[in-house]
This record gives C-alpha cells, sequence and structure tokens, in this order.
C-alpha cells in the first residue's frame, strides 16, 4: 500500500496482505522468499541495510561468533540467569536485554564508537596520513569525550577482536575506509591514552562501511549477541533453582 502524494506513512516496517506480506518494502513469500540466504538477512534489511553482496555475509557471520562470548560471570548474563531462574525464560532473555543497553559496556558502546569514528572519518577526509587521524583523535578526546570501542578490563588484549582480525584476514571488508581508519585510530589512541582497542570499534568500522547508519548500531550488535542470553535463559529456566537464593555457606562476599 503507497501513501497518497504529500502524506508521510506511519510506518514502513511491514503489512499484512492477503495473499503476500510485507517486510520493509519487501514481498516476503515472493521477493524475500526468492533471495533471504540468511535469517541474518532479515535482521539487516530490519535496520536499514539493503542489498548486501553475497560476500559480506560473511562479515555478520564473523561478527556472531566473535560476539558469542556466554560467561555467566559477566553481569548482564548472569541476570539472564537470575530472572530466568524462576522458570520463565522470556523473562530472563528479555529482562536482561532492558539492563544491557548502555553507553559504557555492552552492545550499546557499538552506536557511540560508529558515532565516534563517523566523526573522525568526516574530519580527515577519504584517505587521511596517521598525523591527521592522531589530531582528529586528540580534537575528538577534547570536545566530544571518549571514544568507545577502547579499553580491555583483566587482559591485555581482546580476545574476540584477535579472533575477528584473524578471520576476516583475506576479506575485502579490511580494505574499505572505516576499517582502514580505525586501525589508525587504534594506533593514536594507543600512543595518546595507553588504551588498546577492544571488538566494539572494530565492528563500529566494519558497520559503517555497509552503510549502516551509526546510532542503529547497537541494536544490530544486541540482535547479533542474542544466542549468548538465549543460551543462559533456556538453561537457566530448566535448571535454575538454585539462583533464586544461594546457601549462605557457598557464599564468599569480596
Amino acid at each position: 500500500m503507497t501513501a497518497p502524494p504529500g502524506v508521510r506513512p506511519i510506518q514502513r516496517a511491514g503489512h499484512i496482505g492477503y495473499v503476500d506480506n510485507r517486510f520493509c518494502g519487501r514481498g516476503v513469500f515472493g521477493e524475500l522468499a526468492a533471495t533471504t540466504r540468511n535469517p541474518i538477512d532479515l535482521l539487516l534489511l530490519a535496520v536499514g541495510v539493503r542489498d548486501l553482496p553475497a560476500g559480506d555475509l560473511e562479515l555478520f557471520r564473523c561478527m556472531a561468533l566473535c560476539l558469542c562470548s556466554p560467561d555467566a560471570r559477566v553481569w548482564p548474563l548472569k541476570l539472564t540467569r537470575t530472572l530466568a531462574a524462576y522458570g520463565n525464560p522470556y523473562a530472563g532473555f528479555f529482562g536482561a536485554q532492558l539492563a544491557n543497553h548502555s553507553d559504557r559496556m555492552g552492545p550499546g558502546t557499538a552506536s557511540n564508537g560508529a558515532a565516534s569514528l563517523a566523526w573522525i572519518a568526516a574530519l580527515v577526509g577519504p584517505d587521511p596520513d596517521d598525523a591527521a587521524v592522531d589530531a582528529a583523535v586528540a580534537r575528538h578526546l577534547a570536545e566530544r569525550g571518549r571514544i568507545a570501542g577502547f579499553g580491555v578490563p583483566f587482559r591485555p588484549e581482546d580476545e574476540r577482536l584477535v579472533a575477528l582480525t584473524r578471520m576476516l584476514a583475506d576479506h575485502p571488508a579490511t580494505g574499505r575506509r572505516h576499517w582502514r581508519l580505525h586501525l589508525q585510530v587504534a594506533t593514536a589512541m594507543r600512543a595518546r591514552e595507553g588504551l588498546p582497542p577492544n571488538i566494539v570499534v572494530a565492528l563500529a568500522a566494519l558497520l559503517l562501511d555497509v552503510g549502516l547508519a551509526p546510532h542503529r548500531a547497537g541494536l544490530l550488535v544486541s540482535l547479533l549477541m542474542a544466542p549468548s542470553f538465549a543460551a543462559h535463559a533456556v538453561e537457566a529456566a530448566d535448571h535454575g533453582p538454585e539462583l533464586q537464593e544461594l546457601p549462605a555457606e557457598v557464599i564468599d562476599y569480596q
């Protein structure tokens, strides 16, 4: 259904029809059924990434793999288990998502990192030298504050970033503008702040290079992280009563 001339549609996400449904401007049972290669295609379409080349789907497979860090000691995943321990995996999965948006940790930082990288890219142009990037980083820190995607707590380097870099070593994406820029920004941040990069700044670069708007990066990263939350939610709902109340004798508060 098309809006009359001069009338802005209330929503473009989709519409249920008698013969075919519509999703983000595409026919579901016809066009999308013929072209969708993977459920990730639908997630990308939902956040505004359209007509991705087939080779770039590999980027999202690698991102999803490297974001698979399902350790219950990480507090959002611990929250998943605690909520789901009462027998409801929905409460665990979705409750933790509501607490997972932050500009300091978690997938929400990807939006901040992408915004910072896009700001630096606009300032330095398409093929900057290291000195220009270093000056732009200094200006960002002075005028806009921290750049998300730097700092690796409790370990010398982010193993997720190491794995992602290895997986994409021969991919054409590593020659694109924002990927090359994020490496220069990482060099500048090490020199100025003593901070190593983490996976967030690399994700921001990849997402900008496929055309994703910076403010949508956090939501997409949340969606890619869903398997880790789902695994804890399902397991705790099935076997989690012990998390409702831990015996005092097993608690060592430090």
